[in-house]
């Protein structure tokens, strides 16, 4: 299936390249085309070309769409920075940033929207345009700390933070760390090893030992739609609202979804955004109704 697209390349403020793509905006008036525009913000180890169909879908419903690759990631994996350099924080830091700067400088729109998917949704704040969002969508996301894991689940995840991961990492040779557990492609092992060190803390990368920034969270005053799917084991509802609670000045709203809810047996961390017609009709519809409101 193909789209409409044009692919891009922007820098970050440090001079690393970053690769995307623009999903224009299907609009019959052609001055308004780009009066709207949504970033997305992706998964640990997920490229951007995996949400093409939600972002095609929103362009057919008149909102832009920028996918991108983090740096260290697919299509932006090599730049001016070493891999072995690459952490999480600049995922958000700079390269979030650079992705925002580069739609209002060349977009200048009206309307500014952010889908954050898992990852995406936690490091928002990093970036420090994110407090232009007009409304921002957090799906499948919340802070990975353990201990707000409902049940026996919690220690599940903390013998993957504590055991699993580190031992697999040990095993990998080389700059790059490949688990299906994190996402389809290779990652960098030094944003790994930062991820887990929050993922051990008790407010994740909110921690004040970790020395991160993360006023910004609190600046933000956007509409939130927190989105989460029942059969979701990496983002519970605990999780979310442990990560909602630090966009403490937006007007939140969340929406918990099953599969039996739209007609599908499952739909897990990664389904919402596979182009069935239950999941446009159940999920990307009601998030195009809330950009749309």
């Amino acid at each position: 299936m193909s789209y409409q697209f044009q692919e891009v390349t922007f820098t970050a403020s440090d001079g690393f390249e970053l690769k995307g793509a623009v999903y224009p905006a299907n609009n019959k008036e052609r001055q308004k085309q780009n009066s709207r525009f949504l970033v997305i913000g992706s998964a640990f180890g997920v490229p951007y070309q995996y949400y093409k169909h939600i972002a095609a879908f929103l362009a057919d419903n008149g909102i832009s769409v920028l996918t991108f690759d983090y740096r260290g990631i697919s299509h932006s994996q090599k730049g001016n920075m070493p891999p072995g350099e690459i952490l999480m924080e600049h995922w958000g830091q700079l390269d979030l940033e650079a992705a925002l700067q580069f739609v209002k400088k060349s977009y200048e729109p009206d309307g500014f929207y952010y889908l954050g998917h898992s990852a995406g949704g936690q490091i928002a704040g990093l970036a420090k345009t994110s407090i232009e969002f007009d409304k921002i969508v957090i799906a499948a996301s919340g802070v990975g700390s353990w201990r707000l894991w409902p049940g026996w689940q919690k220690y599940g995840l903390a013998a993957i933070w504590y055991v699993i991961f580190p031992l697999v990492l040990a095993l990998q040779s080389g700059a790059y760390f490949s688990s299906k557990l994190l996402g389809p492609i290779p990652v960098p092992k030094s944003a790994v090893k930062q991820w887990l060190r929050w993922a051990r803390s008790e407010e994740y990368l909110f921690t004040p030992k970790h020395g991160l920034d993360t006023s910004i969270y609190s600046k933000i005053k956007s509409k939130v739609l927190g989105l989460t799917i029942s059969d979701d084991w990496y983002a519970p509802q605990e999780a979310r609202d442990g990560l909602l609670k630090h966009y403490e000045n937006c007007h939140i709203e969340t929406q918990f979804i099953t599969p039996a809810d739209i007609g599908r047996k499952t739909i897990g961390h990664f389904g919402l955004f596979k182009k069935k017609q239950e999941i446009e009709k159940g999920i990307w519809q009601p998030i195009l109704n809330f950009l749309n409101d």
